[in-house]
């Protein structure tokens, strides 16, 4: 995943800086409409890139910190401690949650009361 999303980071930027090589030769040329086109389209792009550089920092920040807990370090949690709680406002969290309220924990404590005949 992180080789696909640095090769998308990098035509993202890649479309930006021609759209914005584009746009200012169609402002230069007074063609204002197609200039315009071609902002909108640095816009996209720019947010694409940005977008798949904060996804790549993402997965490396995840892969240290879980080397760094197969070493039996114990790293604070990232911040967000998982993407989904960020989507859900905090009601809900990923397997790849760093922080104690993990799926995995979660259904580990589930089965563990469900064992000792808790309700």
């Amino acid at each position: 995943m992180t080789m696909n999303s640095r090769r998308y980071q990098h035509a993202a930027t890649a479309g930006a800086v021609l759209l914005t090589a584009a746009a200012i030769a169609a402002a230069a040329n007074h063609q204002f409409t197609p200039a315009c086109g071609f902002a909108m389209g640095v816009l996209i792009l720019t947010e694409a890139a940005l977008r798949e550089h904060r996804r790549h920092r993402r997965v490396r920040a995840e892969c240290e910190w879980a080397r760094r807990r197969a070493l039996g370090e114990h790293p604070a949690p990232l911040d967000p401690c998982c993407l989904l709680v960020r989507y859900s406002h905090g009601e809900a969290h990923d397997r790849k949650c760093t922080s104690d309220h993990s799926l995995e924990q979660f259904l580990a404590q589930v089965e563990a009361e469900h064992r000792s005949g808790g309700a």
